[in-house]
């Protein structure tokens, strides 16, 4: 024990430092232990299981077993640099089951016109700019907090970051604010946000609902909003991320034409629960692991201090 508060000390350097080390490791002890607490009663009490034979619903949490599913694991590619090694990440997920949402709701062709909002970089929005009539790709894009995911100089130049071709002429990104959307009443077909509008800000997650609520003002009767955002399983609170009650409460209940086009499911399988792995500095820094560690740590279900957070989709349609 004595060694151990030496190297603690030097490591640290500085007495006051110590203190908030050795505080950091005992509450990352207690929140990991109130983890799997957690996730082992789940298991017991509420056990849940995705039918194999059904195809994938589209409002639901992201489990593990979706990537069993045809219609995801067929999808994924689509989106990816030809020959880039794929593995297992809630991203490609949100994306894939947000794609298919567009196909099955005859969104998919060359007739439709999307908006994408808080849409960085992503790649869907090549892929879609070779399937859609047009992508309109909206972000801050001011180079500071979100720089890797929404680099500045996107707007003038998204060539440089596309990873297949795409149609040039088919996609417009502009800075522009998710809450204050510059453009017209029922222009847009599809409206599509992927785990941005849980980061824009106020009280009770009024920045995602004025996002939603804008989304619904733009989006053509019949059109459909697809968002993933953030989902903690374990309903702890968070000012950005959603649980069980902030979901309905915040957003979902708050909406006028825009309405779930089924059910929400919250249910998460064991095998999901088991893929468990801690957000900082692991998961954050998921893309710079080795191609082995990848394929042994799927980036499904996180651990933040005491949140349990995953993906959650939600597809909406506007009401005629």
């Amino acid at each position: 024990m004595k060694d151990l508060r030496e190297r603690i000390y030097n490591a640290c350097q500085s007495p006051s430092k110590v203190f908030n080390y050795i505080d950091d490791a005992i509450f990352s002890s207690i929140y990991k232990r109130e983890c799997n607490q957690f996730i082992q009663h789940l298991k017991k009490s509420s056990p849940y299981n995705v039918k194999s034979h059904e195809n994938i619903k589209l409002n639901k949490l992201c489990n593990i077993e979706d990537w069993e599913k045809p219609e995801i694991i067929d999808t994924i590619p689509r989106f990816h640099k030809k020959g880039q090694p794929i593995f297992i990440h809630r991203k490609d997920w949100e994306l894939a089951l947000g794609i298919v949402a567009m196909q099955r709701y005859g969104k998919l062709n060359d007739q439709s016109t999307a908006l994408g909002v808080g849409s960085g970089k992503e790649p869907v929005l090549f892929y879609l700019a070779n399937k859609l009539n047009h992508v309109y790709a909206t972000d801050l894009y001011t180079g500071t907090n979100w720089q890797g995911e929404a680099p500045i100089d996107f707007p003038l130049n998204p060539f440089k970051y596309a990873p297949f071709s795409y149609k040039e002429d088919a996609l417009t990104v502009l800075k522009m604010d998710g809450t204050k959307l510059e453009f017209p009443s029922e222009k847009f077909d599809i409206a599509f946000s992927f785990s941005s509008i849980e980061h824009f800000g106020g009280k009770n997650h009024q920045g995602s609902l004025k996002a939603l609520r804008e989304s619904e003002r733009v989006l053509k009767p019949g059109g459909i909003a697809v968002i993933a955002t953030e989902f903690i399983i374990n309903n702890k609170e968070h000012p950005e991320f959603f649980n069980e009650r902030t979901i309905y409460c915040d957003l979902i209940d708050k909406l006028d034409k825009l309405k779930l086009v089924e059910p929400l499911d919250l249910g998460i399988t064991s095998n999901t629960l088991d893929t468990v792995i801690d957000y900082f500095p692991t998961a954050f820094d998921w893309d710079q692991q080795d191609e082995q560690y990848k394929q042994k740590h799927p980036h499904v279900l996180l651990r933040l201090k005491n949140l349990l957070f995953t993906s959650m989709m939600l597809v909406f349609q506007k009401r005629v």
